[in-house]
């Protein structure tokens, strides 16, 4: 069963080590150079996840049992690695995205791994079904990624990054009430995380007037394959709709929206406003739909597991 205060601990936890991180990192240096901006927000939000994660008892095992652990232990630090090099001005951006694009052919694979889709005696797909399957995947992937990379390079800000820390939440209740509970809790101390990160970046980046808008390229990798993974997840692992699982992946791509001629000239808060909520009406509208799904099929089951155990209580 969902644990709401362990949750909301992991969360906690999560944020204020984000924050005490970019601040004692940025107190040992102070510098406009984005290549250490973007450097102690990679490190910060590793440092985050691992606190969020330790917080909810996650057990890790090595080499990773399921995938889940593989987005956590393989696909999330490799995402940080190529971040952390991103952030060098000095590297062609080609070279940034052949890193991205290849980690992004990689991870549907990495996350079906040993699973019935791709191997045993009973394998669901043939190998035809399989390279489909994963092209289409990782294609989806790295259109999202450069869709939103590309909006942010043409009009930076915190409303991007923010856009996919309000989906996150959204995927991760979607999953739960799909039947995958630990799955959707994945997302518990990612949401923390990625929230503290935007919000201390954006402070940070006003408050020392930086002409960039430094480490939101990161959060919005980070982030973007974070999303992707549990959704993933949850449609492979758990009984979340392919619909419900697009929707929520393609709503941050509702920013560029704001992109047409009648808002691109607006004051900037106005424009980061009118993303999120653009964002937030087919998010609002996935998990209205998740919840009657939820109730129609899952809640019954529920509610017979919950009668079964107080009857064993009542004869004990």
């Amino acid at each position: 069963m969902p644990e709401p205060l362990l949750y909301l601990k992991s969360i906690g936890a999560a944020s204020i080590a984000v924050v005490m991180s970019i601040l004692m990192l940025l107190s040992l240096r102070r510098t406009q150079d984005k290549l250490w901006h973007t450097s102690v927000c990679v490190i910060s939000i590793a440092i985050g996840v691992s606190i969020g994660f330790r917080v909810m008892s996650w057990q890790f095992a090595w080499p990773p049992m399921n995938g889940m652990d593989r987005l956590i232990e393989i696909v999330i630090p490799a995402t940080l690695a190529i971040e952390l090099f991103a952030g060098n001005q000095r590297v062609p951006r080609w070279c940034v995205w052949f890193l991205r694009i290849s980690l992004a052919l990689a991870i549907p694979r990495i996350l079906l791994h040993g699973s019935v889709y791709l191997s045993g005696a009973d394998v669901e797909w043939t190998a035809w079904q399989a390279a489909i399957a994963l092209t289409m995947s990782s294609g989806l992937l790295a259109g999202v990624w450069g869709l939103l990379d590309w909006l942010f390079n043409r009009s930076p800000g915190a409303s991007i990054p923010l856009a996919l820390c309000l989906a996150m939440p959204c995927a991760g209740a979607a999953v739960m009430m799909s039947g995958y509970i630990k799955g959707g809790a994945a997302t518990v101390p990612l949401t923390g995380t990625l929230t503290a990160a935007t919000i201390m970046t954006m402070l940070i980046t006003n408050r020392l007037h930086l002409s960039t808008y430094s480490g939101g390229q990161a959060i919005l990798g980070i982030g973007v394959v974070s999303l992707f993974g549990v959704l993933f997840i949850g449609c492979f692992f758990g009984r979340l709709s392919t619909y419900y699982a697009l929707t929520i992946l393609a709503s941050p791509v509702l920013c560029w929206a704001t992109e047409l001629s009648y808002f691109r000239n607006r004051k900037r808060g106005i424009v980061g406003a009118l993303r999120i909520v653009l964002v937030s009406i087919p998010l609002v509208t996935v998990l209205v739909l998740a919840k009657l799904d939820f109730d129609r099929h899952m809640a019954p089951l529920m509610g017979n597991e919950v009668q079964a155990i107080d009857f064993q209580k009542s004869i004990a």
